[in-house]
Formats: C-alpha cells, sequence, structure tokens
C-alpha cells in the first residue's frame, strides 16, 4: 500500500482532451515507393518500400543545381558552345542556345524546362570555375561533377544513392531511394533561389512539368514547388514541396503511371495536413503542479508551485495529441513519503529544478524539461521560530494579536517571581534556624 503511494505521488498525469482522428494503417496508393515527410523536422510521417533501390530519372537534377550553386554565382555569364549538342536520346529540350547566358536562366531550363542541355552546361562551368582552366571534355565534366554529387548527397546523410551524370539518364550505377530523394528535396527547397524557381509555374515559353503547382492541371493550393520525372526503368514519379498554416511537407512518388504521381501526392499531401500539426504542449514557466512542504519556516506557506523549466510546440498527429500524457518525477533528494500526496523537504531556492516532466505519446517521449521551484521556500529552524515570534510580537505589542504574547509574557513573570519568593523563603527558613536554643 504504501508502495503505490508512492508512485502515485511521484506520477503526475493530465490528459490533453481533443477530438482524435485514428491515422489509416494504410492509404490507398498506386506508386510502388512512397514517403511523406515534415521539412523541418525530418519526421517520417507516412512511408512505403521507401529504401528500394529506384533510377531517379529527372530528380536528379535537383542535385545538379545545388552543387552548380555551390560554385557559381546566379547571376554569373556563361558562354554556352558545342556542349549542348549531341546529347542523348530523349534528352535534348532545345530549351538552350549556344551564347551567353546566365546561371539563373540555366536553372530555369533546368528545373522548369527539365533540359538535360543546361545540366551539361552547368556541369562543366562548374568544374571550369572550380579547376580554374577552360579546357574540360565532357567526360571529365561528368565524371568530376558527378562526383561532387555524391559528396554532395552524402553530406546531405544519404546512404543509398549513387550519381554518374547530372541529367538523370538511366545507368546501373546511377541510383537512389524514395527515402533519399526526399533528404534531397528539404535540402533543395531550403536554397531560396532554387526554392522560387521550383514554384514557376511559367517561364517565358515553358511550362513547368510540376503539374501540381497551384493552377496547374493537377494543382493542389499548398504545392510550392520540387520536380517531377519519369523513365522506363521506374515509371513516373514527383518529388513535391507543400505549405500551409506553419507546417512545410515533403512528398516522393515513384513507380505509377503519370496519372499515379499527381493522385497519389495529392492523398499523401492532404493526409499529413489533415492529421498532423505543431501542437503547443508547454509553455516554459507555466504551473504544472502544486506540492506540498514538509517543513517550511513558520509563517510560510506550506505549499509550492512547480513550473515548467522549458516549452515545446512538437509536431504531433491528432491520435498522439489525444492520448498525450506527462509524468513528473521529483527529485529523491528533496521527495518525501506521505500519506497525503507528493511533499518536498526545504530547503528550497527559488528556481531550482525539483524534477523533470516528461511527455509522452504511444510509448514515445515527445519532450523532456526541468520543472523548477517558482519561489524560494525556506527551512524551519529554532533561530527561524525565535525571529518569527519575536517579529509577530513586536510588530503588534500594542494589539489583540499581541494578547497571546503579553499572556505568555505575564505567566513567565508570575513564574520567575514564585521561583525567586520561594528561594528567598527557603533561605529564611535556614536562616531562622541557626539562631534557636
Amino acid at each position: 500500500m504504501i508502495l503505490a503511494k508512492i508512485l502515485l505521488s511521484l506520477l503526475f498525469v493530465s490528459l490533453f482532451s481533443v477530438v482524435a482522428e485514428a491515422a489509416p494503417a494504410s492509404l490507398s496508393l498506386d506508386s510502388h515507393s512512397v514517403i511523406l515527410v515534415e521539412h523541418t523536422t525530418g519526421r517520417v510521417l507516412y512511408s512505403r518500400n521507401e529504401r528500394e533501390r529506384i533510377s531517379p530519372a529527372n530528380l536528379t537534377k535537383m542535385v545538379t543545381a545545388m552543387v552548380a550553386l555551390d560554385f557559381l554565382d546566379v547571376d554569373d555569364i556563361i558562354v554556352v558552345g558545342s556542349e549542348i549538342r549531341n546529347m542523348p536520346a530523349g534528352f535534348t529540350t532545345n530549351a538552350v542556345s549556344e551564347g551567353e547566358t546566365t546561371v539563373r536562366e540555366l536553372l530555369h531550363a533546368l528545373i522548369v524546362r527539365s533540359s538535360g542541355e543546361a545540366a551539361r552546361v552547368l556541369a562543366i562551368n562548374t568544374l571550369r570555375q572550380r579547376d580554374g582552366r577552360f579546357n574540360i571534355t565532357l567526360d571529365q565534366a561528368n565524371q568530376g561533377f558527378s562526383a561532387i554529387m555524391n559528396e554532395r548527397a552524402r553530406s546531405l546523410g544519404t546512404t543509398g544513392t549513387s550519381f554518374n551524370n547530372t541529367f538523370g539518364q538511366h545507368f546501373e550505377n546511377h541510383f537512389s531511394t524514395a527515402y533519399d530523394l526526399a533528404i534531397i528535396t528539404r535540402a533543395f527547397m531550403e536554397n531560396p533561389i532554387l526554392a522560387e524557381i521550383a514554384a514557376t509555374r511559367e517561364h517565358g515559353n515553358w511550362t513547368n512539368t510540376n503539374q501540381m503547382l497551384p493552377d496547374a492541371p493537377h494543382g493542389h493550393p499548398y504545392i510550392i514547388g520540387a520536380k517531377a520525372g519519369s523513365n522506363t526503368a521506374s515509371g513516373h514519379m514527383l518529388a513535391a514541396a507543400a505549405y500551409d498554416d506553419g507546417l512545410q511537407l515533403v512528398a516522393v512518388v515513384v513507380g505509377g503511371t503519370d496519372a499515379h504521381r499527381w493522385q497519389d501526392t495529392r492523398r499523401l499531401m492532404d493526409f499529413g495536413f489533415n492529421n498532423f500539426r505543431f501542437r503547443e504542449i508547454a509553455v516554459e514557466g507555466d504551473l504544472i503542479q502544486t506540492v506540498q512542504i514538509e517543513n517550511p519556516r513558520l509563517g510560510d506557506k506550506n505549499t509550492l508551485e512547480i513550473v515548467l523549466g522549458a516549452g515545446s510546440t512538437p509536431l504531433l498527429s491528432r491520435a498522439e495529441y489525444a492520448a498525450l500524457t506527462h509524468t513528473i518525477t521529483f527529485d529523491p533528494l528533496i521527495y518525501v513519503e506521505s500519506e497525503e500526496g507528493t511533499s518536498l523537504r526545504a530547503p528550497i531556492e527559488e528556481g531550482m529544478a525539483v524534477g523533470t516532466v516528461s511527455y509522452v505519446a504511444d510509448g514515445r517521449v515527445i519532450f523532456e524539461s526541468p520543472v523548477l521551484a517558482a519561489r524560494l521556500v525556506e527551512e524551519r529552524t529554532f533561530d527561524s521560530d525565535m525571529d518569527y515570534h519575536l517579529a509577530a510580537f513586536f510588530g503588534s505589542v500594542f494589539t489583540r494579536r499581541a494578547l497571546p504574547y503579553w499572556v505568555g509574557i505575564i505567566g513567565v513573570l508570575i513564574g520567575v517571581i514564585g521561583i525567586i519568593s520561594a528561594i528567598r523563603a527557603n533561605r529564611i527558613t535556614r536562616n531562622s534556624g541557626r539562631y534557636r536554643f
């Protein structure tokens, strides 16, 4: 029984009440590999076959663009030469012409029009800038740039990706996964120049190949960019980013028909926005519990407010939010076993950490924070008792409040007088006995 009371006194549970919508065990999706992640945290919200190797096709160009901007300024003037000729079959777009252009225009051609020629021009000029020499062959540019692409991808945390060309031509050693492409898409969208270009619906005579941008044939109101692609090896695919009310999501779908990639991305985004949000569960300084104090100084309150040392606004689904509980574990050095509940032992300094609160949903720790004493609690001692009584007496010496003290003082004086009288009487008695005959 005592053990049960100790456990109950250590645990303080609060259940946040909201209407919950259970996340489906499986969404109805036709694409083979899919993943949905939250952009800032990288938390995977839904996935299927996300680590299977696929051919990334035109989604390769997101890495091409990032690497180019690592070495080139967006307003640099580029002279396009014969490198745009003799592109592999299926990769000619005629979006880039020989002559002067800018890196910005090449990036529009690369992302909006999905130009293979733009990828080749950016690669060869990146190598020229890095190595400081002009005479670079196409093979040298492709090999050198691909090596930088692989380094860049690994630096982002990818583990299942390898590039051997700049524009997405299918080879055995040119591969990625939906999981890695989600990582790449997050980095791509964090570049403000590339994010702006990826959100461009029309640029000159070009129409963005991402048909989920607002006002596009398969437009979604929250889509803000990324890249579409397809090839015979992996089918149609899309990396998409969307934003609404403080929540940014990234979805990658691979391995379906043209129609599947648009409808599956829509279903993923709708699922994410309908079920997940950043929700404030803790505010720094907020009261979380009031506890008893075992030995407070006389005159002080015998309770102490415990406040949160930190706040948190984590990403939670509706179901997680509904199931969220928090538990306080107090410092055993000041915790006191009590029949009445949780008690802490003074002295306790203001702002002192008296324990830890843990927020948990479905067995997963969402957030932890120290809990702090809201005020100073001084310990009761003999000296503090004397100070209290003296202050009480002299602070109200001529009021009814001081009556008990006056009674006590008079009682003490009477007692002292009585003792003195008794001592004197005893002395008189002893002295009188000496003179008897």
